[in-house]
Formats: structure tokens, C-alpha cells, sequence
């Protein structure tokens, strides 16, 4: 277990399906088990943060842009929701089959907030 895999653990324990930290060149960090594939992650987790980004695909399925916020941006699609935190390094992507984005914000902003703090 890498020292990334406890923000995952922690992550997931507060409820969110999938958690996963992805170095700004988009190399996986850490990822909790079946992670779903954001299709072409590198270039798609700094699009997410321009000005009003068209969505993002996840596993091929289209997740709308809601809200850009500071350091983090919300998507949805149908029930599900996601919230992507930039970090200085990293991305954080946190991912709620059937939960409303807003559920995902708090516990992904607050560990973020703490990595970015770190330097990360």
C-alpha cells in the first residue's frame, strides 16, 4: 500500500464509489479498485478547469459540466456526480454512483486542501 492509497481509503469510507490522485502529466497516483477510465485523462483533467468546460467522459458516458469553483470543478450525469480538485501536482477525481455532486464536494475539497498545503 503506497502512502497515496489512505487519502483513497479515506475517501471512499466517507461514501464516495471511486476516489483516485492523478499527477498533472496524468499518471495514476492512486486509484481505488475498478477506477473508471476518463478517457484521455491527461489532457481532459486541465481542460476541466478552463472557463466553461463541455464535460468529461467517463467510461465513455458523458458527465456534464455544473459548476467551476477555485480549486475544483462539478460534473454530473443523471443520479451520479464528480468533483475533480486541482491541486499544485495533482488532480484528485472523486467519483458518486447515485450521488448528487455536491455530496462528493466537502470531503474531496478538504483532503485536497490538505495536500496542496503539503506542496502537492
Amino acid at each position: 500500500m503506497s502512502g497515496w492509497d489512505q487519502y483513497i481509503t479515506n475517501l471512499t469510507s466517507q461514501g464516495i464509489s471511486h476516489a483516485g490522485i492523478f499527477g498533472a502529466d496524468g499518471s495514476k497516483w492512486a486509484a481505488s479498485p475498478n477506477f473508471p477510465n476518463i478517457d484521455n485523462l491527461k489532457e481532459e483533467l486541465p481542460r476541466a478547469f478552463s472557463a466553461q468546460p463541455a464535460g468529461i467522459l467517463v467510461n465513455g458516458e458523458k458527465y456534464i459540466f455544473i459548476r467551476n469553483q477555485d480549486n475544483f470543478v462539478v460534473f454530473r450525469k443523471g443520479a451520479d456526480g464528480m468533483v475533480i480538485v486541482k491541486l499544485n501536482q495533482a488532480y484528485i477525481v472523486s467519483i458518486g454512483i447515485n450521488q448528487k455532486p455536491e455530496m462528493l464536494v466537502g470531503a474531496t475539497s478538504k483532503i485536497g486542501e490538505y495536500l496542496k498545503n503539503c506542496g502537492y
